[in-house]
């Protein structure tokens, strides 16, 4: 769905030292980041993220209730994603292109 939104996806990846490793050898302009990575929570990649300046939505099927405090300003997209929901998260971060 994030290449159908106008973005060249990096990934997928499965867990969180996976994701460390794409923001690390990557030029990100921004980033979906799924809560859960393979039983991990994102948030050591969602650190890193926000340390380098790149933008990202927060994709989970859990409760908003999961994400920390630091991160209550990123957008939070429900699952299951639709391409409209995303493109508009994706659009208001500068990213989405058609």
């Amino acid at each position: 769905m994030v290449g159908e939104c106008g973005c060249v996806p990096v990934g997928p990846v499965s867990n969180v030292e996976a994701g460390l490793l794409a923001v690390r050898q990557n030029d990100l302009d921004g980033a979906v980041l799924d809560v859960n990575l393979g039983g991990e929570r994102v948030w050591p990649v969602a650190d890193l993220l926000h340390e380098h300046g790149v933008p990202f939505v927060i994709a989970t099927g859990y409760s908003t209730m999961e994400v920390p405090e630091r991160f209550k300003q990123c957008q939070v997209l429900h699952k299951p994603l639709t391409e409209v929901a995303l493109f508009a998260a994706l659009d208001a971060l500068g990213l989405a292109r058609r």
